[in-house]
């Protein structure tokens, strides 16, 4: 937010500072719902304060009090109407979401490349509409939380490509191993050592933020390897595309000028992402090929 808008209001501080001076949720709405979540402020605040959790709280309380109705409308159109008829899953499952789900040869090569000690399968619900009713904020209803949770159950591990869907169900399925498929597939030497000095390579924002002690050393190591350059800045914080998510459903920032943004300055060739989201949006901006990191084992 501050990125594009050098406005204060735009900010955490400012977010918070007017509701602490009574602000009502109506007149902060236009920065409360500019918030990508992507978790940059939680690693740098120096209180420790979950900010994008807060952030949510506030969300729903201005849908609460009437604010954004048309949105929180919307959102609630898109919640997928619970099936009485529930599978259980097994093994390893890869939760897609739509936008990988709209390419199926790399679909198909994420599958292979995931699939270790038993076959890696696509789960039946993705649950992209309760991603995007907890980014923004809107209660998910028992009913459609069970019907996509229930099937998990019996799965030992899930591939997720949503990040904020990765937080959430650690908190769901706290038996279950879980990872993100872009940082998965970014520990596989087959695809990594593929990358190029003059590839952009894109990291999945939220995942990252959301493990930043565990995953910034990784990261780091591959931008040396390698010699590509990555959407870190300078405090090792990922910038994100703001493709994708609420921002796609009803947009605040513009993804172009992220875009120009994370190209500026850099002499690439290639943009390699991990997550589809950001390869949409990068594909729309620059005449630039782009990859998902997947298709690097057709390379």
């Amino acid at each position: 937010m501050w990125q594009q808008r050098r406005d204060v209001q735009f900010s955490p501080q400012g977010i918070f500072k007017a509701l602490q001076h009574n602000a009502t949720h109506d007149e902060i709405a236009p920065a409360l719902f500019s918030c990508l979540l992507c978790g940059a402020c939680d690693l740098l605040c120096p209180e420790n304060i979950d900010i994008t959790g807060m952030i949510t709280t506030h969300r729903k309380e201005a849908f609460l009090q009437g604010s954004n109705a048309a949105l929180k409308e919307k959102i609630e159109s898109q919640l997928v109407p619970p099936t009485s008829e529930i599978k259980r899953e097994e093994n390893t499952m890869v939760l897609a979401g739509e936008a990988l789900r709209a390419t199926p040869a790399t679909l198909k090569r994420i599958l292979t490349l995931l699939s270790g000690e038993t076959n890696a399968t696509l789960a039946i619900d993705d649950g992209d509409d309760i991603a995007l009713a907890l980014e923004a904020g809107v209660e998910v209803s028992d009913h459609r939380l069970h019907a996509f949770l229930e099937p998990l159950q019996g799965a030992k591990r899930l591939y997720i490509s949503n990040g904020h869907l990765l937080k959430q169900l650690r908190h769901w399925l706290p038996a279950t191993e879980l990872f993100a498929i872009g940082h998965s597939l970014s520990q596989l030497d087959t695809l990594t050592r593929k990358l190029k000095k003059s590839d952009l390579y894109l990291i999945e924002t939220r995942a990252y933020h959301l493990d930043h002690q565990q995953k910034v050393t990784h990261y780091d190591q591959l931008r040396h390897q390698q010699g590509c350059h990555i959407n870190l800045d300078l405090q090792r914080n990922a910038i994100p595309t703001a493709g994708g998510g609420l921002n796609a459903l009803q947009p605040q920032l513009d993804c172009a000028e992220q875009g120009r943004w994370l190209l500026s300055g850099r002499n690439v060739q290639r943009i390699i992402v991990e997550c589809a989201e950001d390869g949409r949006a990068m594909s729309q901006l620059s005449a630039l090929p782009v990859l998902h990191i997947a298709d690097l084992m057709e390379r």
